[in-house]
């Protein structure tokens, strides 16, 4: 049941970007760019640009996945988790690397850090210990990735940017591998 709610609770989430996404999808990110000066704030804060908003989410989403697989090198024993984790660390890192250099040719201020409903997943995780971390940890992931692979699949049908669009087609792949690959630790967890 906890399960169920907590999905609930995602799919109203990304339910509740969609519109933000599509209403800000006709301006071009050069016109809805803040003042990259201004400390804390991010473009995604001044805007309803659905290009700017997409790479918005995309770093809190790469951001999640890279801490709460930090967390998993430091608490998990189980194998399988473990080389999961690190594969996230590396292969989300790339990802924002690629994503930051997007952002920065627009001049588009991103974000430090996960959402506040990721860092509330992160505390909880950071609480658990053995095989309840290793299920928690797991649940986030699949979880994660579903929500991810539905933003960009949504933000396929409406982006304008050409260079937003590009990085959202190379990494869907990705995204749903690691979504499959996560399903299938939850099965190997008896989840």
């Amino acid at each position: 049941m906890k399960t169920r709610t907590t999905l609930l609770v995602v799919t109203l989430g990304l339910a509740s970007l969609a519109p933000a996404l599509a209403g800000g999808a006709g301006a071009p990110i050069a016109q809805a760019q803040a003042n990259p000066q201004t400390s804390g704030v991010t473009t995604a804060q001044t805007t309803n640009n659905a290009d700017i908003l997409a790479m918005e989410v995309s770093t809190m989403s790469n951001l999640t996945e890279i801490l709460t697989s930090q967390l998993a090198l430091q608490k998990s024993q189980n194998a399988a988790v473990r080389a999961y984790a690190q594969r996230m660390i590396t292969e989300h890192t790339a990802a924002q690397q690629k994503l930051n250099a997007i952002a920065a040719a627009k001049n588009v201020k991103l974000t430090d850090k996960p959402g506040a409903d990721q860092r509330l997943q992160y505390d909880k995780l950071s609480t658990l210990t053995g095989a309840e971390f290793d299920k928690m940890y797991v649940m986030v992931q699949v979880m994660g990735h579903d929500m991810t692979l539905k933003l960009l699949d949504t933000y396929l049908t409406i982006g304008k940017d050409p260079q937003g669009l590009a990085y959202a087609r190379e990494i869907r792949p990705a995204v749903a591998m690691h979504l499959r690959d996560a399903q299938a630790i939850q099965q190997q967890l008896g989840q």
